[in-house]
């Protein structure tokens, strides 16, 4: 219980002197009631004993006050700060309980065998230095024999996290950590999420007498992230990277931090145009008055919370972004390099002080000067421009816009080849994948709901197979983008009556229009299928049209496809394009499937009531639990023990077939051979052409009936000659000597008969 906890100070200050034995002891403390109120004291190595009485008087019941170190405080010059900071001593991952599945102790328990078993540690990632219990999760570091630089750090505790599959935490050189041997008090959020005060432990303390484990950064391989820093050519200022803009708390009295300007307080209150001018989008009124606000003191923190409190409708089209606060802290990084690049002079001049026509460093601080960014999209392989409403345009377009404007408003020029060659040359620079920054933001609340997709969301039966169904499919979702191409060939089909939103409910998940497809027909060429699909995340096959006319080769050949190769419009050669999308299919019909074969491919779906404002409503979480789930290395393939009862509702799901009943009359039990031409006489097909279709259904039916597809000796229909041909043979090489044979009997009766020419029984099976 929480009366309980005491802190540990003996404990708490010897772990800092073993962990950074030539550091000064750096202690910040925060109240756990109402404003955190921050507090720094330090202390030297030989003045161990007053930091014990620091962590005692402040940890302990009286005040309650949150403990916590710096890690890097040998490397701070002056006030905590990154810019103060000068490398990092250590990596580490704070990993929170929360973002990860299960219940606590389940959670916990992932996290901890994550950090301490060799067999779940990531690739590449050796047994920390030091993990400690935070109260809510485990913070683990990697003591370094030698400093790095401050964003190598950042670059590798972020890489960390993703490893560990941790959905955020702090990265920056200048973050405080827990205090091992004091109690986490929490604060009034997370007192009123139901979360009790724990004490903060180092698990397994080591022997303070002996120096902690050091690794190099070449120790560690990890998968580096891109994030690129927004900069301003020529400029002489820090470049600017939007993740470390983090949001600050708004004060009750807004007068506070924002200067007094009724006019531009009205635009960001109401998010309409002040009466002296016409912004021709929201985009472009937003970064106006960002603008105004960071030119007039504002600071970055307040500005992205402002664009993220729904008080203030400024921001409405940031917080409808699918990660708003990733989109958020770009626009204010955007709005700062403007005013940056507005403080600056052009990079590049000629003897009279005139911008140089078409230098590359001059196109690059026009772009600033008007707040126009440019980055590349990996994940629609399109170069998507923001800022003075160029959003959506077509990069042709977009070049013959900037050179007018550049004229209009810098006296600049600049030719259109010259402006599309460095907004690729910059795209190239700065790449992002738009769903995994959807993933980035997303955190999860540690409640399951993706196993109760189909039931809770579409109606579906609660079922083992059904839950799994659905997880999986979720799931795969995830690791198709955070590893396109992987092998997911199966598509989820929703079965139900027209007009009951199915094909909402597969538009819905796909979470943003643009990331959504429903118009794949798969009769349309590999190339337009494979144009049509580029950029979506989810695809729609609509009552299932194509598979109707499509054979079961071409169906098998798309659904089985992990990479498509076309030339894309304007390319000039053709690129190999792993997939990055899962397949849902809708239908009315109850039988739907045609062929015999190849059936593992469709995992079946009889839905209900379609519960689409429910699946709005909870779709963060849904999609927050599959990345996790997805970190965390869950299979996206049906377990085995399921195998036979999707096989037994695929089964349900055959189109009757009328060559099925006919072969089955005829030769269910028989054992022998028999020609392909008197299998076609029995059919009806006397002396015609099969289509490839028909050729596959036949095969398909005896193959079910036992029979194999081979090549006989065996007679023509006259019974003249016996020579190889295509056939069927079903038995023990002694049952297949004899050959059956398809004629026309009295009446015009059609009968199949056995062979009793004894030289035919003489004659090899093959």
């Amino acid at each position: 219980m929480a009366d309980r906890l005491e802190p540990n100070s003996d404990h708490a200050i010897n772990y800092l002197l073993w962990i950074n034995p030539d550091a000064p002891i750096y202690l910040e403390h925060m109240e756990s009631a109402g404003r955190e109120s921050p507090t720094v004291e330090t202390y030297q190595q030989h003045d161990a004993d007053s930091a014990k009485r620091f962590v005692t008087a402040n940890n302990g019941h009286e005040f309650q006050r949150n403990l916590y170190y710096m890690p890097n405080a040998r490397l701070l010059n002056g006030k905590r700060a990154k810019a103060n900071v000068s490398g990092s001593d250590f990596l580490w991952a704070d990993l929170d309980g929360k973002h990860f599945p299960g219940n606590e102790a389940e959670r916990l328990d992932t996290i901890l065998a994550l950090l301490t078993e060799d067999k779940r540690r990531p690739k590449g990632v050796p047994p920390p230095t030091a993990i400690i219990f935070s109260g809510g999760g485990y913070q683990a570091l990697w003591k370094l024999s030698e400093p790095i630089p401050s964003e190598q750090a950042e670059n590798m505790n972020r890489a960390l996290l993703e490893a560990f599959g941790g959905a955020s935490g702090p990265i920056a050189v200048s973050q405080l950590l827990r205090l091992p041997g004091t109690v986490n008090w929490l604060n009034d959020g997370k007192r009123a999420d139901g979360r009790k005060p724990a004490s903060a432990l180092l698990l397994d303390p080591p022997n303070f007498s002996k120096p902690p484990t050091t690794y190099r950064a070449e120790d560690f391989k990890l998968r580096l992230p891109k994030d690129k820093a927004l900069t301003v050519p020529g400029s002489r200022q820090t470049d600017i990277m939007p993740t470390e803009i983090a949001p600050l708390p708004l004060p009750e009295d807004l007068g506070e931090i924002i200067p007094s300007n009724l006019k531009w307080v009205q635009v960001m209150v109401t998010g309409e145009d002040p009466p002296d001018k016409t912004y021709p989008s929201r985009s472009e009124r937003m970064m106006a008055c960002l603008c105004w606000m960071l030119g007039n003191g504002v600071q970055p923190g307040h500005a992205l919370s402002i664009l993220l409190d729904p008080d203030y409708a400024i921001g409405a089209h940031v917080r409808e972004k699918p990660n708003s606060l990733r989109y958020g802290q770009r626009q204010v990084a955007r709005a700062l390099m403007t005013i940056q690049a507005g403080r600056e002079d052009w990079p590049e001049v000629d003897e009279k002080l005139q911008p140089i026509r078409d230098h590359p460093a001059n196109i690059r601080y026009a772009l600033a000067r008007l707040g126009v960014e440019v980055r590349r999209n990996i994940f629609s392989f399109t170069n998507d421009v923001e800022g003075i409403g160029l959003e959506g345009r077509d990069l042709n377009d977009v070049a013959d816009i900037l050179s007018s404007r550049f004229q209009l408003s810098l006296k600049f020029k600049a030719s259109t080849a010259a402006i599309k060659t460095e907004l690729v040359a910059i795209g190239h620079e700065q790449t992002y994948h738009p769903i995994i920054e959807y993933f980035d933001g997303l955190v999860w609340d540690g409640k399951p709901r993706i196993d109760g997709l189909l039931r809770d969301y579409a109606g579906a039966d609660d079922t083992e197979l059904n839950r799994e169904f659905g997880a999986k499919f979720m799931i795969a979702g995830v690791r198709r983008v955070k590893r396109p191409g992987v092998k997911f060939d199966t598509m989820l089909v929703f079965e139900g009556s027209q007009g009951t939103g199915k094909s909402s409910f597969a538009e819905t998940l796909a979470v943003r229009d643009e990331w959504f497809c429903g118009s794949l027909s798969l009769k349309s060429d590999d190339k337009t299928k494979a144009e049509l699909l580029a950029g979506a995340w989810i695809v729609e096959v609509q009552e299932m049209d194509g598979i109707r006319k499509a054979s079961s080769h071409e169906l098998k050949k798309f659904l089985s496809t992990r990479r498509d190769k076309y030339r894309r419009a304007y390319g000039r050669d053709a690129r190999t394009y792993p997939r990055q999308y899962v397949i849902i299919g809708s239908t009315n019909d109850e039988k739907y499937l045609f062929d015999q074969t190849g059936n593992r491919r469709f995992w079946p779906v009889r839905g209900g009531r379609i519960q689409l404002d429910k699946l709005r409503a909870d779709l963060y979480q849904l999609r927050a639990e599959a990345v996790v789930r997805e970190a965390a290395g869950e299979s996206i393939s049906l377990s085995e023990h399921l195998w036979s009862a999707a096989c037994e509702l695929q089964n349900l799901r055959l189109v009757e077939d009328a060559f099925a009943g006919v072969l089955e009359d005829w030769f269910a039990g028989k054992t022998g051979r028999v020609s392909m031409d008197s299998v076609k006489f029995l059919l009806g097909f006397e002396g015609g052409r099969l289509s490839s279709v028909e050729v596959q259904r036949i095969k398909a039916e005896m193959a079910r009936l036992g029979w194999e597809d081979r090549t006989n000796r065996l007679y023509d229909l006259a019974q003249r000659e016996q020579t190889q041909r295509r056939g069927f043979a079903r038995g023990r090489l002694d049952e297949r000597k004899v050959e059956w044979l398809a004629k026309r009997g009295e009446g015009g009766m059609t009968t199949l008969v056995p062979l009793t020419n004894p030289a035919a029984q003489k004659e090899p099976p093959f």
